[in-house]
């Protein structure tokens, strides 16, 4: 019982915080909560993958998730990475049948899983949920668009630069090394973020090591300059 009750607490502090919540009124979040589940991914377990339905929308509160598309031959291109206090998976709320995309836990998270159907309510109800909503599928679309005009105009090093820079924007934690990136990445993981080979992006991030730039050590990587890198 007394577990019954922390994880509800919880799941109600946590969507409390969400700026996308805060119209609702208290009963309308407590009603939330009761039709939400908080769950426990482990890293590298898919939330879901291309081609599952689309029929929850999901709420991180902690850990990160990687959002990522499979193209030919079984690469990625990945989007991005969310961490605590993102929504994901929102395509659910616009319509959408089956998914496109893929987003599979990056470091060890607890996700709040609520069903598309039992929220449709509220979006009616509440026009600047609905709003809230809208403004995350376009900062995505915004973001997947500005990627592909990158793929097609600058070079790897530009590339890594940038990704590197919204990666500390987004999970950097400061520590007495520098901007510690909170994710343990391969590699490979930065060349599909960057959309490059891992040979090609290797070569380009140890540029960046020897420029004093980056440092890295067991796939945890620090800023050491973050205006030298947005200078690319």
């Amino acid at each position: 019982m007394e577990t019954a009750l922390a994880v509800s607490q919880a799941k109600y502090w946590h969507l409390k915080q969400m700026g996308m919540f805060r119209s609702l009124a208290d009963w309308e979040l407590k009603q939330l909560v009761n039709n939400a589940d908080l769950r426990l991914f482990k890293r590298g377990e898919d939330v879901f993958r291309a081609g599952d339905l689309c029929d929850h929308f999901y709420v991180l509160r902690t850990g990160t998730v990687k959002l990522y598309r499979e193209i030919a031959c079984g690469k990625q291109i990945i989007f991005g990475f969310e961490g605590p206090g993102a929504m994901f998976g929102e395509t659910a709320l616009i319509g959408a049948d089956r998914r496109r995309d893929n987003a599979q836990i990056a470091e060890d998270a607890f996700i709040c899983v609520i069903e598309r159907d039992r929220f449709s309510g509220y979006l009616e109800q509440h026009p600047d949920l609905s709003g809230w909503v809208t403004s995350v599928i376009a900062r995505r679309k915004d973001a997947i668009e500005d990627r592909m005009i990158a793929l097609l105009s600058e070079d790897v090093r530009t590339r890594l630069a940038h990704a590197l820079v919204r990666l500390a924007d987004d999970c950097g934690e400061l520590d007495d090394r520098g901007l510690r990136i909170g994710l343990r990445l391969t590699q490979t993981d930065l060349g599909q973020l960057v959309g490059s080979t891992r040979e090609t992006t290797s070569m380009a991030f140890n540029g960046f090591r020897r420029e004093g730039l980056v440092e890295s050590s067991d796939r945890v990587i620090w800023i050491l300059d973050r205006e030298g890198l947005e200078a690319y």
